[in-house]
């Protein structure tokens, strides 16, 4: 199953990555407004003028962490696991 964006409410879309992983496009009002993105506990202090760029951004950046995850595990000498054969 291929994972999806939930809309929570009218202004936090929300995808949850390998199951693990929380990625969300927040809508601020407070200042400037835009979609604020949050990836785990790491977010970015620029906010996205629209919704579906936001979600772009988003998931780039949660591949920028997903990197930084696997350096840091890598680090530690923690084997990659085995790709699943099914």
């Amino acid at each position: 199953m291929t994972p999806q964006w939930t809309r929570h409410d009218e202004s936090t879309h929300y995808i949850n990555l390998g199951r693990a992983l929380l990625v969300a496009v927040i809508h601020e009002k407070m200042g400037a407004p835009g979609w604020k993105i949050q990836v785990g506990k790491r977010s970015l202090k620029d906010k996205i003028p629209n919704l579906e760029d936001a979600k772009k951004v988003a998931l780039a950046y949660a591949e920028r962490v997903a990197r930084d995850i696997r350096a840091d595990l890598d680090a530690l000498g923690v084997a990659t696991p085995p790709k699943d054969p099914a």
